[in-house]
């Protein structure tokens, strides 16, 4: 029987969250196949109004954002200082350097220091100097980390202000569509498949608190539904899931990010997880030869009809997908789109559920479940039945470059642990392949490392840069990408870049910021396995930029991309328009700037005036962004310092490791630089901060809090003691961020210093090449300085 014919119609749906505009096409334009019928003659089951979404096909919004790159050639002169920095034109600003810090800015031009607690956040290094009139040495490690505090936040403002509520809509009307087909005899046939997907949605329901007063919930679904609400409660490990039937990494629900501390998105967090972590496998994977696991399948395709059966929840779909994917990019895994296109190559468009258990069809659906595209982070578990191949989740983790490279430069048993070099290294970075080398010695433990080492760098050689603009999360990474470069063969860049140390820490800044990529974007992601104040009349000391040009024109790109991708899904306020004005305006400064540093121009007074304001910028962005996450509800005030941790690989149990373990990367408090620099013919040393990248191993998934006390920072409530009349310190808040005190009871909040947790790792091995294993005793002293052109 040919397909029913059906009218144009053109539908423009825009919400706060579109990402689309919807279009419904002509049965021809479809790539629609009639169903195979079992029988020549036979209809065996009647024909239905197909709903629309069926036919909705998605144009993607876009608009594209030209990226430019400065042609330029580099000529700065190599510049010299006395051994005892006495020529410097602000020496004696600093004290406190030891004789081996004041040889390496002697020998290298450059020193870093371990952190100071004075300055909990980045940001704090660059305000402080305003007060001393002493010069600030703009990092590209500040520049990324601007990105970061804007990305972050805007992401955590769309979740809270409209992404749940969509969320919990979606859920509610998934749950009653799967009740009503559970109680309607036609579908009695799929009685048991039903009960599953019952139980997948009410623990969906459960997990971001839909009201289920009025739902007549059958205790069979509710029991179902109920212990795996335990389990992803207790967080603990991988487990057999009541639901899925496949073993799965519970501690995957452990609310980590920027998602603590808060209900709606701690709810969230556990509802988008539990639909993007489970997997129905298209393939039974304990067979050798493509078996269809046809009790997976039919659930998938209930779900996928379900989904489909009318516009409002289909579009809630889309809003949610959509949104997300332009942060965080698309699913690596199969999803509704692909099985409504699955389907109808099939069954047909919109075909009677019970169609699905009629085995004439499993032919044209083993044909057809080839064809579709494998996933491109597989797991390798050997002792787990976590599926890693073809699979359909409901709203899948997404696909990530870096997550490829690091799956595939880790092999069970002989090399199950990854590292952020590898990532480094695949992007074309040759000395962070030579620290893996002299470290973590992978190519001795495995020997196809090297041979996989270089797939993944052509892998990353192929990528264009349409496939890097394609997304946010991409765009980063992009960037990053351009911050882990040696310039040590560069001729005419500054001297004190073009040394080994320098690479180093290129390096270590490239980590440092994808730390704060992956905390960001910590749910989505697919694993492997001080005030701008007036005062007195200053003298403005000059200021230097790191130049690295690439870094600023992408970050300048993306930052303008954000700006547009956002504005044309409606997605900005002109409160935060005017935020992103801010930041790409600075950028543009530290762009020219940089150019200007590299072909010997002079900088204006109304530049070096933009570079000595930087951390207030910094601050007032900050503090705009936190004023609306205040406004939804949001409590900021855990926000207390930029250090922070994300979990990006998990090694299963197994022989090695029988609880399992978890790669962690993060940064602790910001480490300090100070560089020799010259502008205008002044030659001086800046101060500037620096990422304070860690990686390593553990046995939990950490919250940022614990992080925070494993470093030594702890924030306390300092409560009144009556007897004493005097205050005592008490715990505010648990792991999770929640408070614990009373709001009865009359508190203040205070930041307490203390030495690291028993628990404190060390800093990669390799980090010791350029920061220096002294103590940090340097201070800024009040000298008048006459700064002047020359």
């Amino acid at each position: 029987m040919g397909i029913r014919k059906l009218l144009v119609l053109l539908l423009c749906v825009t919400f706060l969250t579109s990402c689309h505009k919807y279009i419904m096409l002509e049965p021809e334009k479809l790539d629609v196949q009639e169903a195979e019928k079992p029988m020549e003659d036979e209809i065996p089951y009647e024909i239905k109004e197909v709903p629309a979404p069926w036919n909705m096909s998605i144009e993607t919004l876009s608009v594209d954002v030209p990226y430019e790159v400065l042609e330029f050639t580099p000529t700065v002169e190599k510049y010299e200082v006395k051994e005892d920095l006495s020529d410097l034109v602000n020496a004696g600003q600093y004290t406190g350097f030891t004789e081996d810090q004041i040889k390496a800015i002697y020998e290298d031009g450059f020193v870093v220091l371990k952190p100071s607690y004075d300055f909990l956040k980045m940001h704090h290094i660059y305000e402080y100097p305003m007060y001393k009139e002493a010069p600030v040495f703009i990092t590209v490690d500040s520049a990324l980390h601007l990105y970061h505090i804007y990305y972050g936040n805007t992401l955590k403002l769309l979740e809270v202000s409209s992404l749940h509520e969509k969320l919990k809509s979606l859920t509610e009307s998934m749950l009653v569509k799967s009740l009503k087909a559970y109680s309607d005899p036609a579908y009695e046939d799929l009685n048991d498949e039903l009960k599953f997907v019952c139980g997948y949605f009410l623990t969906g329901a459960k997990l971001i608190d839909v009201n289920l007063d009025s739902m007549v919930i059958p205790n069979e679904v509710s029991a179902f539904a109920d212990e795996e609400v335990k389990l992803i409660g207790e967080a603990f490990d991988f487990s057999k899931s009541p639901i899925l039937g496949k073993d799965l990494d519970y501690s995957q629900f452990t609310v980590r990010g920027h998602y603590t501390g808060n209900e709606k998105l701690e709810q969230y967090f556990k509802t988008m997880m539990w639909y993007g972590l489970g997997g129905f496998p298209v393939f039974d994977e304990s067979k050798e030869e493509p078996v269809l696991d046809m009790d997976s399948l039919i659930k998938s395709m209930i779900i996928t009809c379900l989904a489909l059966s009318d516009e409002n929840t289909f579009i809630d779909y889309e809003n949610i997908y959509f949104a997300t994917a332009l942060y965080a990019g698309k699913s690596d895994d199969l999803g509704i789109f692909e099985f409504r296109d699955l389907i109808t190559k099939v069954y047909g468009q919109n075909p009677d559920m019970n169609l699905f258990k009629d085995s004439s069809y499993h032919d044209k659906l083993l044909e057809e479940a080839l064809l579709l595209p494998k996933p491109k982070i597989q797991p390798m578990y050997t002792e787990v039945s976590t599926p890693a191949g073809r699979q359909f989740r409901f709203m899948g983790q997404r696909y990530s470059l870096d997550a490829e490279i690091m799956q595939n430069l880790i092999k069970p048993i002989l090399r199950p642990v990854p590292s952020g070099l590898d990532v480094m290294s695949a992007f074309g970075n040759k000395r962070a392949e030579e620290l893996l080398d002299i470290y973590y010695q992978p190519k001795k433990d495995w020997e196809q490392y090297e041979e996989n080492l270089i797939e993944m760098r052509n892998r990353v050689a192929e990528v264009t840069d349409e496939e890097w603009k394609s997304d946010l999360y991409k765009g980063w990474l992009w960037t990053i990408k351009s911050s882990a470069v040696s310039f040590e063969d560069k001729e005419g860049m500054p001297s004190f870049m073009r040394n080994e140390k320098w690479t180093d820490k290129n390096i270590h800044t490239a980590l440092g910021s994808y730390a704060e990529l992956k905390h960001d974007s910590i749910l989505y992601m697919k694993q492997s396995g001080a005030e701008m104040g007036g005062g007195e009349e200053i003298q403005i000391p000059y200021n230097y930029v790191e130049p690295n040009v690439e870094v600023y024109a992408k970050l300048k790109w993306l930052t303008e991309n954000t700006k547009e991708q956002l504005k044309i899904r409606n997605m900005l306020t002109e409160e935060v328009v005017s935020i992103l004005d801010e930041i790409i305006d600075m950028q543009e400064t530290l762009l020219n700037v940089s150019v200007k540093e590299l072909t010997n121009q002079n900088i204006t007074e109304e530049e070096n005036l933009k570079l000595y304001r930087y951390g207030g910028l910094i601050d007032s962005v900050i503090q705009l962004l936190q004023h609306n996450l205040r406004r939804q509800g949001v409590d900021t005030s855990n926000d207390y310092t930029t250090a922070l941790i994300a979990d990006v690989s998990t090694v299963a149990p197994n022989k090695l490791f029988p609880k399992g373990t978890y790669l962690h990367i993060g940064n602790g408090l910001p480490c300090e630089i100070y560089v020799v620099c010259q502008t205008n013919g002044n030659t001086y040393l800046a101060k500037g901060a620096l990422f304070n990248y860690y990686e390593f191993l553990s046995d939990k998934r950490l919250t940022n809090k614990e992080w925070y006390e494993m470093i030594g920072v702890k924030k306390v409530a300092m409560v009144e003691d009556e007897e004493t009349n005097s205050y005592k310190p008490m715990e505010i808040y648990d792991d999770r961020g929640n408070l614990l005190i009373d709001d009865d009871i009359f508190y203040f909040e205070e930041i307490q210093i203390t030495e690291p947790s028993k628990y404190m790792v060390n800093k990669p091995a390799w980090t010791e090449s350029f920061i220096s294993p002294e103590e940090n005793k340097v201070t800024i002293n009040d000298i008048n300085i006459q700064w002047q052109p020359k």
